[in-house]
């Protein structure tokens, strides 16, 4: 039997989504090992890429112990909590540090502290989430 119009393309739609959010997932996991790839924002967008296309793994990321609390809060509020705000700017601070230290290039150094700054700056100014509840 035929499928129907669109069918195959809702498929296609579905295993990018899964695949992307395996993928972010896979990139989050590395990040804990290494200091210059974040983890959060891998997570967040496996979650996201999750809910679209594979809503088991989207609510096994929402169940998880230790990262579904700061997932819910996220997408309920977009809010992170502060120890995790923290977190995140000492990662930016210890990344350029070792870039620094590592000898990379002046204009490539400054353009990534200015990167850094800005997703340091969007970072800290987001909410608790207790102040959200």
């Amino acid at each position: 039997m035929p499928s129907a119009p669109g069918s195959r393309s809702i498929g296609l739609r579905s295993t990018v989504y899964r695949l992307l959010a395996l993928v972010c997932l896979s990139a989050g996991t590395l990040g804990l090992l290494l200091p210059l790839l974040p983890t959060t924002p891998f997570v967040l967008l496996a979650l996201w890429a999750a809910s679209r296309g594979a809503p088991e793994l989207a609510e096994t990321l929402r169940d998880h112990p230790r990262h579904g609390p700061l997932l819910r809060g996220w997408e309920q509020h977009r809010a992170i909590p502060r120890r995790a705000r923290i977190l995140a700017v000492a990662m930016l601070a210890f990344s350029a540090l070792t870039l620094w230290i590592g000898g990379i290039r002046g204009e490539v150094l400054i353009a990534l502290l200015v990167l850094f700054a800005g997703i340091g700056t969007w970072v800290w100014t987001r909410p608790d989430p207790s102040e959200r509840a």
